[in-house]
């Protein structure tokens, strides 16, 4: 336990409070702070590698941190190695420049004999062959010639320095039996705090972003001398920010994206067993209150994501990453099942962190009113049961505005939400100047002629008539025929769209008209399956289905709920589910099995297959297929 708050404090040269110890010690809740502060005083007071200073534990090894930079020595150092993890013996070759004033000075360099093989991949990336090493000293024989280069006070640093330092300190335990505890500075965690717009922070990325030539890469000396160069910038760029001593510079490459400390109070081992699976995670405070609650199509990914020092993390983010103690994760066999938990749970527990509406994915509909005199085509988000037709989803809000102006163009209808008040004195907006619109405000189209095109765009959308294709098609033919390509291209980008639309609608278009439709998924532990059912754009069953007579349950309610949600308004938490569903459609690839509901009775005139796909969906392998199934 000691050796665990020691190599913590190694990496925080600025020291941790009583607090944030006692968070790598205890997990549970309630704990006394009194006792706390006395139990950790017990355990490491007397302990000659920790010192108490102004609230704070740190570890005595940083006592000597507190000088200034231009007096201390750097020694930039890259290793080659055979591949993987911390090795004691897979180090192939040191390379190492020294950096004193800012200016590169000495260099020592050595193949090292990692007596095995070299794999084929790393021979081709390095040239370094099995032959060239075997004449070459041991590590035994390396490591503390490279120690003695280095000396008792320079600083190591290295471009992404854990992977570097872990070879190192795995090389030094195992020679000498104790760990290498030296300061390390990382040049890659300096380019995220000091290049913020930069994506990606390669060696090559950011040498190449500071002017710096990148020759004879991936031999350990030559990639040492770009990395000690980029430092020597970086070290420029630090004073400028009043960075004048090696702790202030220590603690600066571990600081968040808002130039305090990034902490973690979740143990690592609690992230390390959160499993690659579809779930919810909820973020818990220091009290066990919740905080957050979010979705993953992979849990572990997505918290490694949150507990990393991310360039992307917004400030509201860095503050929950440091309110938060624990992790709770609920696997759901099923992105949809939780997209559809996660915002049940939002809307019931009501997270602080958790903004309004922000955790519902981005669908965009175009929709066609009818009740209207002079119908329009508008963009909106929510599916409603009110007999308009609705084309998509589509991928976002934008994609439906693309398409919006596109057939709004085509069947020239208008887009505008005012009222209107038709009169020949009126003038018409940009796109009724440009013919892209009818201009039913200025009375250029009566309301039966204007009507007509309204039914010709819903005949092309329920696919009775194609012959605005055609006429899109005979246009482009015609442009590329009198060489005016770029118009030719825009009408091709046309029909484009218009097959995408059709295509749409084919598969989906049951979906966003009719709106009743089951969808059937295997449970996390394929010991099961999940019935959704959504009744008039809402979803109005969720349930575990494990045998026969669950299905004849969810059977018997479907019955029952038809025809009082047909028609009913959906509310705001309709809305929640039926955009979820939307998206999930919209996504989907194998994940699930959807059917469609055309009556009350519709689940049970198909009760025998869906009770073999119960079965089926228990066993592992692919998802089996239903006939008629969408």
């Amino acid at each position: 336990m000691r050796q665990r708050l020691y190599e913590y404090l190694l990496e925080r040269p600025g020291g941790a409070g009583v607090d944030e110890l006692l968070d790598l010690i205890f997990v549970a809740r309630g704990r006394d702070p009194e006792f706390g502060a006395r139990f950790l005083d017990g355990l490491i007071d007397g302990d000659e590698r920790f010192r108490f200073d102004g609230g704070r534990w740190r570890a005595r090894v940083h006592d000597t941190l507190s000088r200034a930079i231009g007096d201390t020595p750097f020694v930039v150092v890259d290793l080659e190695t055979t591949g993987g993890g911390p090795d004691a013996e897979g180090i192939t070759e040191i390379g190492a420049v020294r950096v004193t004033g800012g200016r590169l000075t000495d260099t020592f360099s050595t193949l090292v004999n990692p007596r095995k093989p070299i794999p084929p991949f790393v021979v081709g990336l390095t040239g370094i062959t099995d032959d060239m090493v075997k004449d070459a000293p041991t590590i035994a024989d390396a490591l503390p010639r490279f120690l003695e280069f280095v000396g008792p006070d320079a600083v190591l640093v290295a471009h992404n320095a854990a992977f570097d330092m872990g070879h190192l300190d795995a090389a030094h335990r195992a020679l000498a039996g104790r760990p290498l505890e030296r300061p390390s500075l990382c040049t890659l965690r300096l380019a995220r705090r000091l290049l913020p717009e930069q994506k990606r922070r390669s060696l090559d990325v950011v040498a190449s972003v500071l002017g710096i030539g990148c020759a004879d890469r991936h031999r350990a000396l030559a990639d040492a001398r770009i990395a000690a160069e980029v430092l020597c910038v970086f070290l420029e760029r630090t004073a400028e920010r009043g960075i004048a001593r090696l702790d202030q510079l220590l603690d600066f490459q571990r600081s968040a994206v808002d130039g305090r400390p990034f902490v973690i109070h979740v143990p690592r081992e609690r992230l390390d067993d959160v499993p690659q699976a579809p779930g919810v995670y909820h973020f818990l405070g220091d009290d066990g209150r919740l905080l957050y609650v979010g979705r993953a199509r992979r849990l572990h990914a997505r918290l490694a994501s949150y507990f990393s020092n991310s360039r992307g993390h917004s400030p509201k983010t860095l503050e929950l990453i440091r309110s938060v103690h624990d992790v709770q994760t609920f696997e759901t066999g099923s992105e949809l099942a939780a997209s559809l938990l996660e915002a049940r749970q939002i809307r019931d527990l009501k997270p602080p962190f958790n903004r309004q509406r922000r955790h519902l994915p981005r669908v965009g509909f175009l929709k066609i009113g009818v009740r209207d005199t002079f119908p329009r085509l508008w963009v909106t988000q929510r599916l409603k049961s009110d007999r308009a037709t609705y084309v998509g989803p589509f991928g976002s809000v934008e994609a439906a505005e693309r398409a919006q102006g596109v057939l709004a163009r085509l069947f020239g209808l208008r887009t505008c939400a005012s009222a209107l008040a038709p009169s020949p004195n009126v003038a018409p907006c940009a796109l009724g100047q440009v013919d892209a619109c009818t201009a039913p405000c200025a009375a250029r189209v009566d309301e039966e002629a204007y009507r007509r095109r309204v039914d010709t765009l819903l005949a092309f959308v329920e696919g009775r008539d194609a012959s605005v294709v055609d006429d899109a098609a005979a246009r482009r033919d015609a442009l590329a025929a009198g060489h005016r390509f770029e118009e030719a291209a825009r009408a091709q980008r046309d029909l484009d769209l218009l097959d995408e639309i059709r295509r749409r609608q084919r598969t989906l278009g049951w979906v966003v008209t009719q709106q009743h439709f089951a969808v059937l998924l295997p449970t996390a532990a394929r010991d099961a399956a999940q019935l959704y059912v959504v009744l008039g754009g809402r979803l109005v069953v969720e349930s575990r289905l494990e045998a026969a007579a669950d299905v004849l349950a969810a059977v018997a309610v479907v019955r029952e709920r038809f025809e009082r949600f047909q028609d009913a308004p959906l509310d705001r938490h309709d809305v929640e589910g039926a955009t979820i569903l939307a998206a999930w459609l919209r996504d989907r690839g194998q994940e699930g099995l959807i059917l469609p509901l055309d009556g009350p009775d519709a689940l049970a005139a198909r009760l025998d297959e869906i009770t073999v796909t119960l079965g089926d969906l228990q066993q592992r392998g692919p998802l089996p297929a239903i006939d008629g199934l969408a």
